[in-house]
């Protein structure tokens, strides 16, 4: 091959080799819009993953009792049943105090109340609490649970301003202290029910999510309860209204147009040093 056809050669190499970003830069935005859109689903599946804390994964070995034994974080002990945490023992408690208040609030309305109506959602109340208390007591007993033999402060003030009421005002005041009671423990039961990790406490949950609901619905039966004093509920916090895919988008439309613009850029820078070379010549 001669000198020249070498020559020329060379040249028609090294613009091909001037041309081959382009490809490169096509491959690049294809590569983008297939591989952004990947990133991003695995990012919001690691995110929408449930956390795993270190309380739910515990290695453990049984004792000659039939008890678990292992290392467990502050405030978690495990049982025959299954682990045992805070929310568990403040539930069990939560119910053994509501009993010791609400049964005698239920009482008092066979001689206090008004309204026929009121006497028997108490003594419903009542009945149900003791049979409620008798469980609770069993459950706590077999989970090692301290229980408490009265209710709260405020719950024994609450017992009191009813026993100082009658007639109509005991009727407003019985349906609205006891139906808001509930609508509070309500929350607690639901919660412990949802997520416990102990079979006896999730089996006890159940029964205490049924007689709250019963009891709840029986009150406003009373038709004196007044929901706009009951607390507004909380929606559920929903972060950013974008979803996942018009943000996975929006993000491959952002590198693709950079990706425009740059070779945008590219071509031009070429155009013009092309357009000085001949002017050169």
């Amino acid at each position: 091959m001669s000198s020249l056809h070498r020559s020329a050669a060379a040249t028609n190499w090294l613009a091909r080799g001037r041309r081959w970003p382009w490809w490169a830069l096509l491959a690049a935005t294809v590569g983008a819009v297939l591989l952004v859109p990947a990133l991003r689903a695995g990012d919001n599946a690691a995110t929408s993953a449930p956390e795993h804390h270190h309380h739910d994964v515990v290695p453990a070995a049984v004792t000659a009792t039939g008890i678990v034994a292992t290392d467990l974080p502050d405030g978690w002990t495990m049982t025959s049943f299954g682990m045992i945490g805070p929310a568990d023992r403040e539930f069990l408690v939560k119910v053994r105090q509501a009993g010791l208040w609400e049964g005698p609030a239920g009482q008092l309305a066979r001689d206090h109340a008004a309204d026929k109506r009121v006497k028997e959602v108490g003594a419903q109340l009542a009945t149900d609490h003791h049979g409620l208390d008798t469980q609770v007591r069993q459950v706590a007993a077999q989970l090692g649970v301290p229980l408490p033999n009265e209710a709260s402060a405020e719950q024994q003030g609450w017992v009191r301003e009813l026993d100082g009421k009658r007639g109509d005002e005991f009727d407003r005041t019985f349906a609205n202290r006891l139906r808001a009671a509930h609508g509070k423990v309500f929350a607690l039961v639901g919660t412990v029910r949802s997520g416990t990790r102990n079979e006896l406490v999730r089996s006890f949950a159940q029964t205490a999510v049924n007689v709250v609901m019963k009891h709840m619905t029986l009150l406003e039966s009373i038709g004196k309860v007044d929901f706009e004093d009951l607390p507004t509920p909380a929606a559920a916090a929903t972060g950013s209204n974008t979803t996942p895919g018009e943000a996975s988008y929006r993000e491959t439309l952002w590198v693709v147009v950079a990706l425009v613009l740059a070779g945008g850029g590219t071509a031009a820078f070429r155009a013009l040093r092309a357009l000085r070379a001949r002017r050169t010549f």
